[in-house]
């Protein structure tokens, strides 16, 4: 008779709840922080970068989103762990990775705000790379891997591979920030559109990874269960 070794749930669970977690805590010190600058310059706050609600001389909440960065980040960083315990083969242990880059940035930003204007660019730049190569490594994985990356995390990667892109065709590589723009407060701003999607689109990437690996635990489990019977008979 055929051994079966038990699947660890654990770290299953570990990755969907510590992503979705993370997704919750960024979207909750980042609405909380936006809607007190709302309560400040109306709806010019969509003209700034998000980046600019971690601001301690002008944003009123800065320490919220800042601290909710952090939190986040450390959300990010035990996910990234578990699914690199899932074994899901080398495209998984690459994009945990990564991963755990994008948490690490994400701490950093929420330690060095914009005030901090070096380091917050460093790290800032190193966000929106690290970010782009884990878009790129999930498209990747969903020639060889269907698995891993399912249509909705294919189609929220894609997303957040153009805006990652053009983020970075816009960058200004040698002070690693953007140039401001140019046109009156009252008009669209490309490069704070960008950003705004761009971090709307990390967490959305983080809840459809962790719909994606409840979605794999299932898969595992009843595979498990066939197997079992199908020995015993």
């Amino acid at each position: 008779m055929a051994v079966y070794h038990p699947i660890n749930y654990d770290f299953h669970r570990m990755v969907i709840f510590t992503t979705l977690a993370g997704a919750i805590v960024s979207s909750l010190g980042l609405g909380i922080s936006l809607i007190a600058k709302y309560m400040q310059i109306g709806s010019l706050v969509f003209n700034q970068r998000p980046d600019f609600l971690g601001n301690y001389m002008d944003s009123p909440l800065a320490y919220i989103f800042n601290m909710g960065l952090i939190l986040a980040g450390l959300c990010v960083l035990l996910a990234m762990y578990g699914l690199q315990q899932l074994r899901l083969g080398h495209f998984g242990h690459y994009i945990s990775i990564t991963g755990f880059a994008v948490g690490a940035c994400i701490i950093l930003i929420g330690i060095y705000p914009i005030n901090y204007l070096f380091e917050h660019r460093l790290f800032s730049t190193g966000f929106l790379v690290t970010t782009l190569l884990l878009y790129f490594l999930t498209l990747c994985a969903r020639l060889n891997h269907k698995e891993i990356c399912p249509l909705p995390l294919f189609g929220v990667s894609l997303l957040g591979f153009i805006s990652a892109s053009s983020l970075a065709l816009m960058l200004n590589w040698n002070i690693l920030d953007f140039s401001p723009c140019v046109h009156p407060k009252t008009d669209i701003c490309t490069i704070s559109l960008l950003t705004w999607c761009q971090t709307n689109l990390v967490m959305i990437w983080c809840i459809t990874l962790a719909l994606t690996i409840k979605n794999l635990a299932r898969h595992d489990y009843k595979k498990l269960i066939s197997n079992q019977l199908t020995a015993n008979y």
